[in-house]
């Protein structure tokens, strides 16, 4: 989920980077040619920046798919609703979980 944010604040920074530039080249204002040059290369930083953080957190949440999550909890949640028998949905959960730890 982290990682939809910071791509769609990425977008959205972009996106308002090139209006503001787009707006000062039309107004031909005297800071017009020095904000497309920085446009430029925050078109650059911006996404290798979003490279780095996504790796960065990769490398930090690599373990996470040895954790319960709770869309899990939520789908054994429904099981034992249906009707199944909780110790046995509990044995798999010990058994999946805890596993290489």
């Amino acid at each position: 989920m982290a990682k939809r944010i910071v791509s769609l604040i990425a977008v959205v920074i972009l996106a308002a980077m090139y209006v503001a530039t787009l707006i000062c080249a039309i107004l031909a204002t005297p800071g017009a040619q020095s904000m497309f040059i920085g446009c430029l290369v925050l078109t650059v930083v911006i996404p290798i920046l979003l490279w780095v953080f996504l790796t960065l957190y990769k490398r930090a949440h690599k373990d996470d798919d040895k954790n319960i999550t709770m869309a899990q909890m939520r789908k054994y949640r429904k099981r034992i609703k249906a009707g199944e028998d909780p110790e046995k949905i509990a044995k798999e959960i010990e058994e999946k979980y805890t596993e290489d730890k």
